[in-house]
């Protein structure tokens, strides 16, 4: 099977598929230190607006490095991870590669809104302090921030379902992966639903917690699948015959 994939790749680069591999692991460190690390865990939306301004008064230079990390982080590592993982699975898969290329598209909306995502509390962490900054204007934004962050979750399990369905049926990584993908589409869609629930440390937000855990867990798991590809074999060529 890898051989096969390969050979249908011959030309890109003998090495692309570990650099793509290499990608999605500095993916995942340089956003832990920016999002976990730098950011830590901000108020919740129901929170007093008396801890809200306080927390990002004292955290806005930590938590705005900690973002423009994690924006390095999916930009520059991220999305190259993903272009190489889509070819990856679309060799593997053939024909149209309706899922590889879903693949793409969910790998990319995913960036695009999570980006989007940030200015709301880019924008406190600047303003926080500023009287000037009225009490129902950052309400607005803690829950503007809800609703973004949320909708991250619905492209995140299009790209974890479409690469399953190419890794079960073409086996081009681990089958388990395939497995632990479509358990963090299902937790990814589920969450992305916990502003319905109008409790941002309920149910619903706890399984979003977990879902994004999951969705590292892939990323890194599939990195570390390509990273451990055979070399392509080397192409035969065909001597010339004579008319």
């Amino acid at each position: 099977m890898t051989g096969n994939v390969f050979s249908r790749t011959e030309g890109v680069g003998v090495r692309w598929w570990r650099l793509a591999g290499m990608l999605g692991l500095g993916w995942f460190v340089l956003f832990a230190v920016g999002a976990i690390v730098l950011q830590g865990e901000p108020p919740a939306y129901n929170a007093s607006l008396a801890d809200v301004r306080q927390f990002f008064t004292d955290n806005s230079t930590r938590f705005l490095v900690g973002d423009y990390l994690a924006g390095l982080a999916f930009l520059l590592l991220f999305l190259p991870f993903v272009v190489g993982f889509r070819s990856l699975l679309g060799a593997a898969e053939g024909g149209p590669q309706i899922a590889s290329r879903l693949v793409l598209v969910g790998g990319l909306a995913t960036v695009l809104i999570g980006d989007t995502a940030t200015v709301f509390q880019d924008t406190l962490a600047l303003g926080a302090a500023n009287p000037e900054l009225q009490d129902t204007t950052v309400r607005a934004f803690l829950y503007a921030n809800a609703a973004a962050i949320a909708a991250i979750g619905l492209p995140a399990a299009m790209f974890t379902f479409a690469a399953s369905v190419v890794i079960w049926t073409t086996a081009v990584l681990w089958r388990w992966l395939a497995v632990v993908g479509v358990l963090a589409g299902v937790l990814l869609a589920v969450g992305a639903a916990f502003p319905v629930a109008g409790d941002p440390t309920g149910p619903l937000w706890t399984i979003r917690f977990i879902s994004f855990i999951a969705l590292a867990v892939f990323v890194v798991s599939a990195s570390i699948g390509m990273l451990q590809h055979a070399e392509p074999a080397a192409p035969t060529s065909t001597p010339p015959t004579r008319a």
